[in-house]
């Protein structure tokens, strides 16, 4: 199964703690989700995608997950998203991946975008910090 990653997960310290290893950064294939715009959650560090007709928020495909590990990103991202199928684009040609999309009415965007670089270097300490404590208590983190 192929993910588009567009926030934290593009993170690979991140994914490590999620997956239980780490991968390669080959693994990461540059792509866009069109149509889309990456803001910050109201209250929270990490981002969400909105529907925006002009937008385009970049990521990458993370291909290769198997059933193990789309249950821990699952329980990663927990109940306030879906996974869906959308269309990015890779290299200028549009595909379909599967992407965990916030479900809309639960959230709320705040203004202005979330840039990855400012995340790491102001919030990815204390939140990987608070995502091993969960992850500790998380039937799907203790079969590692």
């Amino acid at each position: 199964m192929r993910f588009f990653f567009y926030g934290t997960l593009l993170d690979p310290d991140v994914v490590a703690l999620v997956l239980g290893r780490r991968l390669p950064p080959a693994a990461f294939v540059p792509a866009s989700l069109p149509g889309h715009a990456r803001r910050r959650a109201k209250g929270a560090s990490y981002p969400i995608v909105v529907r925006d007709p002009c937008g385009e928020v970049p990521g990458a495909v993370v291909g290769g997950m198997s059933r193990r590990d789309v249950a821990r990103l699952s329980a990663y991202e927990g109940p306030r998203y879906c996974i869906a199928s959308l269309t990015v684009k890779v290299a200028g040609t549009l595909t379909r991946v599967s992407v965990f999309r916030p479900l809309e009415n639960r959230f709320q965007p705040v203004g202005g975008s979330w840039d990855l670089a400012a995340w790491q270097r102001r919030d990815k300490r204390s939140f990987m910090a608070r995502v091993s404590r969960a992850f500790s208590a998380h039937p799907a983190y203790s079969r590692r």
